[in-house]
């Protein structure tokens, strides 16, 4: 293993395999099913960051609900990604002009990085969301730059929130942590759905 002072930020699949009770086979077998994002690689080793070990969790936990991987990807989404044109090129010049802005994404599990340790959106949604933007006119550097401004601003809210939640509830488990959370995210959707029919109208912001 690396000095910790030499080698980059993030797990080498052993010890992703030893956080997460998960072993290497089956990690690298829910990347290829897409399920998982590929890892950074420096050179010959490949590395795991905050966001691989957060959706690996995630699977385990639905894993032992009972729920089979079909099911798993219909929920969650594969990280297989529907790239319009020119998306490919955007991302790699905002890795370049914008680190901050990539490592940001990153984070909050919206970037992975491929096999050659580029960046890339991981999530469908967010994918075709950009691409819709950038065929409107507004660049996906702009976009994903909102974005993560916004789930800055938005993560700690959303903490706040699911700690309520359990303080109210007492020791509620894992599975009816994970039911609140989606249902924040639908209520949440709801909201900002109510609020672009009242701000963008006919292309015209704020006018009915």
């Amino acid at each position: 293993m690396k000095p910790l002072s030499s080698r980059p930020a993030g797990y080498t699949i052993e010890e992703l395999s030893t956080i997460v009770g998960m072993s290497a086979r089956n990690i690298r077998a829910h990347q290829t099913r897409g399920l998982l994002a590929p890892p950074v690689r420096h050179g010959r080793t490949a590395y795991y960051g905050p966001a691989h070990l957060r959706r690996l969790r995630r699977i385990t936990m639905l894993q032992k609900q009972g729920f089979n991987l079909v099911s798993i990807a219909a929920m969650l989404g594969t990280t297989t990604v529907d790239r319009a044109d020119g998306l490919d090129s955007a991302m790699a010049d905002i890795a370049r002009d914008q680190p901050a802005l990539v490592r940001c994404l990153e984070r909050h599990g919206v970037l992975g990085r491929d096999d050659a340790g580029t960046p890339a959106v991981v999530r469908p949604s967010v994918s075709r969301a950009v691409a819709e933007l950038a065929g409107a006119g507004i660049p996906p550097a702009a976009a994903l730059r909102f974005l993560g401004q916004f789930m800055d601003r938005a993560a700690p809210l959303a903490g706040e929130q699911l700690a309520a939640f359990k303080a109210q509830t007492g020791g509620v488990s894992a599975a009816h942590g994970t039911c609140f959370a989606e249902l924040l995210v639908s209520a949440f959707r709801a909201i900002v759905e109510n609020a672009a029919e009242v701000t963008f109208v006919d292309g015209e912001p704020g006018r009915r």
